[in-house]
């Protein structure tokens, strides 16, 4: 399993804007490739954060999907939106282990 992982910081009052736009985010990625998509709420150090993952077989499967979605007119404008309603925090790739 290969894990990409964004974490960001919501915008007051922006969180069924954020929840609208992460379903059409993961509409898309799955369209390419992504196996699941999950948007995550997140506590401990990053509390007040979402985090918004997609979960694919291995990292050549993400690389395909990654390169597709990057020439995908309609993720591009997701961006937009996306900009708008929260701050990007990090990114994090992550693959199984076991």
């Amino acid at each position: 399993m290969y894990v990409s992982k964004w974490t960001f910081r919501p915008a007051p009052g922006k969180f069924d804007e954020i929840i609208e736009n992460c379903k059409k985010g993961a509409e898309i990625w799955q369209r390419h490739g992504a196996n699941e998509c999950h948007l995550l709420t997140v506590q401990g150090s990053d509390v007040g954060c979402m985090s918004f993952v997609a979960m694919f077989d291995n990292a050549e499967a993400y690389g395909k999907a990654s390169d597709a979605i990057v020439a995908d007119d309609e993720f591009r404008a997701l961006l937009a939106a996306i900009d708008s309603t929260s701050e990007w925090v990090r990114h994090n790739l992550a693959r199984a282990v076991f």
